[in-house]
């Protein structure tokens, strides 16, 4: 089966790709990137029905949703995306780095007559 690509930005064609009728979304998402737009990977794409519609899971297939020979749909584009891992490592590691950081250097923030870390009076 035959589809046409839609943006959903001013509706223009990115092209036309060819399907099993048990294709499901995430093989859509594999042949866009394939075949129409290698800056689309498919993790970076949503697919809808609709340009202003919900975006489609990837488990769906274009048989349960009644997508035929000659039926468009629209992709756009979600941006890069960032793993959780990365997100939890800027969010609870970076602070711990630049208190070490602070902590290694007290003279950039305190001035020269800061002690130097670890003295002991005696």
């Amino acid at each position: 089966m035959e589809i046409e690509i839609l943006s959903t930005i001013g509706s223009k064609s990115l092209g036309k790709i060819t399907l099993n009728e048990d294709a499901t979304v995430k093989n859509v998402k594999e042949k866009i990137y394939q075949n129409l737009k290698k800056s689309l990977y498919p993790e970076r794409q949503s697919i809808k029905l609709e340009a202003k519609g919900k975006s489609l899971k990837d488990e769906t297939t274009l048989k349960s949703i009644n997508v035929h020979d000659g039926a468009k749909l629209f992709v756009s584009d979600l941006g890069p995306q960032v793993s959780y891992k990365n997100v939890f490592l800027a969010e609870y590691a970076g602070p711990l780095f630049v208190y070490l950081w602070v902590y290694q250097r007290p003279w950039i923030f305190y001035g020269e007559q800061s002690s130097t870390p670890g003295t002991v009076a005696k």
